[in-house]
């Protein structure tokens, strides 16, 4: 089959400013499988392709990315039997629906299925939302591989777990698909198809995180999460048992990405890339021993009690630059009993003060406005964060919680009637809260990420707002969660 992989435009905020880009890692890795299979594959990447295209929809928002015009013609040209959209995130769900109608417009006989975070948490709603055909729940590799596969030979996709479609004039759900235990079985992501040099020109004029100056890519190691936060989306398409491609499978992608594109920089975009420390130890060995340049960072953080010391030089001496932790709160209660994080902040002092030593940057990720959480726990946490500060941590990013569909953290606000009466999917990606309780107004909130973020003396009033609602913490991910 001729298969058409597109990463939708984005509705997004002004104040969000100029849009960073980020392979959409998880699409290429879908687009391999297919190509394994003999299926012809193209990728539209509109975001990336038309990054500095901002079209004004309102006072308050920008569309960004490639005209609804050259979306059509690219489809047009390439004359795909189906398209397949990611949607990552709730808040750009508009977007993607829109690509869907502009598919079915072009030729209503195009197969369109959609997968990503989005479907996988409201796979009834985005097919009684859309026209799409089809929804793909959780880890899409194989269920998109069998259901291109089934649609091909016309055979019954009853069989077939981890879909959703339209059936007698009902939804079906099929069951869950079992989650791939050995991720070395998946071939090396199909970034041929993706505008590498974009990426590379992109952050030239417009650097990642003022760090991300350079040739680069994303890359994932490892997949699931045994814990429990109640605002963490990755286990709702990932699942919570933590599963590991081996070290040397991981250096041979980074040994082709350094002899391919010239990459130089790199994020390692898991959300437990040191959950092992000796698989992580293992990997920088061989990354020394083959002599590989390049500098990396952890732009989703890393559990600060798997660090050690010795760890942490042997990740310095294979070009790490920067990581970053989440204690989330700087109130014990609030980290264990709260956000349901299961982490010691003794750990996490412990880390920072390893990395100075050992002369690897420090980020700090703190969450507020759970629910249990008071004005004054917020205020210890600005506190907490300065001592944090003063033991070597050199950025942080304290960032709203926002009730994402699929975490406990949304059910609470919905069961606890907290939610405003506007909330909607493309509300998610506004710049204000979406919540408030007994103990602080959206104002509140509002108030004390300002004042919080300005420990970030380099911040100016707009990055300030930026770091209030960030997207790419949300979606760690990008890409794959």
């Amino acid at each position: 089959m001729r298969v058409c992989l597109i990463n939708p435009p984005r509705i997004q905020p002004k104040v969000w400013g100029k849009p960073n880009v980020f392979p959409p890692i998880v699409m290429v890795s879908v687009a391999a499988v297919l190509e394994r299979d003999h299926h012809q594959v193209s990728i539209i990447d509109a975001p990336t392709e038309g990054w500095d295209n901002l079209l004004e929809l309102d006072a308050t928002k920008y569309r960004v990315g490639l005209s609804t015009e050259t979306i059509a013609k690219r489809i047009q040209g390439f004359k795909p039997d189906m398209v397949i959209v990611e949607i990552p995130f709730s808040g750009w769900s508009k977007a993607a629906y829109e690509v869907i109608t502009l598919t079915k417009n072009i030729d209503k006989t195009i197969t369109v299925a959609l997968f990503g975070l989005h479907p996988t948490a409201r796979p009834k709603e985005c097919l009684e939302d859309s026209e799409a055909d089809f929804v793909v729940i959780g880890e899409p590799e194989i269920t998109i591989k069998e259901l291109v596969g089934a649609l091909e030979k016309k055979t019954d996709l009853g069989g077939i777990d981890g879909v959703g479609y339209r059936k007698n004039g009902g939804i079906q759900l099929n069951p869950k698909r079992a989650f791939i235990e050995d991720l070395d079985t998946l071939p090396m992501p199909a970034r041929h198809l993706l505008p590498m040099q974009i990426y590379a020109d992109a952050v030239k004029e417009n650097p990642l995180r003022g760090e991300i100056t350079q040739p680069n890519t994303i890359v994932i190691t490892s997949r699931g999460c045994p814990f429990s936060c109640v605002f963490c989306t990755h286990a709702i398409v990932w699942g919570k048992k933590w599963r590991a491609r081996s070290p040397k499978n991981v250096v041979d992608e980074l040994e082709h990405l350094i002899k391919t594109y010239n990459i130089k920089q790199i994020d390692f975009a898991d959300d437990n890339l040191t959950w092992d420390p000796q698989r992580m130890a293992t990997i920088c060995d061989l990354i020394v021993e083959r002599n590989l340049r390049f500098e990396w960072f952890t732009p989703n953080g890393v559990r600060a009690d798997t660090l050690s010391e010795e760890l942490l030089r042997k990740m310095k001496r294979a070009g790490c630059k920067k990581i970053r932790v989440a204690p989330e709160s700087g109130v014990q209660r609030i980290v264990s009993e709260v956000a349901k994080k299961n982490l010691d902040l003794k750990k996490v002092e412990a880390a920072i003060v390893a990395c100075k030593k050992v002369g690897i940057k420090v980020g700090v990720f703190f969450v507020m406005g759970l629910i249990g959480e008071t004005k004054a726990d917020i205020e210890q946490t600005i506190q907490y964060a300065y001592k944090l500060k003063g033991l070597g941590a050199e950025s942080f990013i304290f960032s709203i919680a926002m009730p994402v569909y699929g975490t406990e953290f949304y059910e609470q606000t919905k069961a606890g009637g907290y939610l405003r009466e506007d909330f909607c999917d493309y509300a998610l990606a506004a710049t204000e809260p979406l919540i408030e309780t007994a103990e602080w107004t959206a104002q509140d909130l509002m108030e004390l990420c300002m004042k919080a973020n300005a420990i970030n003396r380099t911040l100016t009033y707009k990055k300030l707002l930026t770091a209030m609602r960030n997207p790419q913490r949300t979606l760690r991910m990008l890409h794959g969660k």
